[in-house]
């Protein structure tokens, strides 16, 4: 990425399902870049934030 380029990351909440989108910025362009879905499965809830988290951590680095 150059240094005018921005990406963008929107996260739509979910207990069960987080779903995700990143788009990226350049000048006066938007470029898709990727966009998907975590599911937490089942279980209790702090292991289901726990999965929601680690998804999320691995989309920011695998797109930062």
């Amino acid at each position: 990425m150059s240094a005018a380029t921005l990406r963008i990351l929107g996260i739509d909440p979910g207990l069960r399902v987080t779903g995700f989108g990143i788009i990226e910025q350049s000048g006066q362009k938007l470029a898709y870049v990727a966009s998907g879905c975590i599911r937490s499965g089942e279980g209790e809830l702090p292991e289901r934030l726990k999965v929601l988290l680690e998804g999320l951590q691995e989309v920011i680095a695998g797109y930062s």
